[in-house]
């Protein structure tokens, strides 16, 4: 394309009134009624009158632009199509996968630059020989390009299953955590017990153990003088 069909008039407009325009080319509207159209749009006189002294789009300009920007606009309407082809083709691929996604938006983009190219250069072919070659390296960039979704979904299962693992251990810690906060009110009570048994027998080795249970109860008090179990009550030994 020549650097006239991208400073052309056509081309300075804004991009809804050229995707509108090639859809009307594409829709076979005569030139005449397209000319008309456009050459009565605000925004199309703003910028002739602006950038090209009001001087209205015409055959000739119109003309340029089929050749041109309205060229790149149907091969771009063609890859979209292929684009949307494959994603509509997804979900059956994502099922043979086990649920992988193959392929991301790059990869799904060169995969239908690639169709195009292919059925482009094999239609301008005749030569059976010739023609199978061009197929043969076709088929070789194809198969790189998958062997990429591969490996990207063989480390996408990788991400995934470190990631259960982690929340595997997380939940096992929480519950752990859980279990211990539970039992914890019934040891307290159970030591706080088992000090007041100790406390009421004269012998000095009881009256050690007691102690030493008392101290262990105090050293589960919080700092601000609440204990674990969220009590607020103090540690005193049981007596007689």
């Amino acid at each position: 394309m020549t650097a006239a069909f991208h400073n052309g008039k056509i081309a300075r407009l804004p991009r809804n009134i050229r995707d509108e325009l090639n859809h009307r080319l594409d829709n076979g509207e005569p030139g005449g009624s397209i000319l008309a159209w456009l050459n009565a749009l605000p925004k199309v006189r703003n910028m002739l009158k602006k950038e090209f002294g009001g001087d209205p789009i015409n055959a000739q300009n119109l003309s340029n632009w089929r050749k041109g920007g309205y060229q790149d606009w149907l091969k771009q309407q063609e890859r979209r199509a292929v684009v949307r082809e494959l994603t509509e083709n997804s979900k059956e691929l994502d099922m043979d996968a086990g649920g992988v996604e193959v392929a991301n938006h790059l990869s799904a983009a060169l995969v239908a630059e690639l169709a195009t190219s292919a059925r482009d250069a094999l239609a301008a072919i005749a030569d059976p020989a010739e023609r199978c070659v061009r197929e043969q390296e076709f088929l070789l960039t194809l198969a790189r390009v998958r062997r990429q979704d591969y490996l990207a979904g063989k480390l996408a299962i990788e991400r995934e299953c470190r990631a259960r693992d982690r929340a595997k251990e997380k939940k096992k810690e929480e519950d752990h955590k859980k279990h211990s906060r539970e039992w914890e009110p019934i040891s307290r009570q159970f030591k706080r017990s088992f000090m007041g048994d100790l406390y009421a027998k004269p012998d000095f080795a009881s009256q050690l153990m007691a102690t030493g249970q008392a101290e262990s109860l105090l050293r589960d008090v919080k700092l601000d003088g609440s204990q674990s179990d969220g009590s607020t009550e103090p540690v005193h030994p049981e007596s007689n």
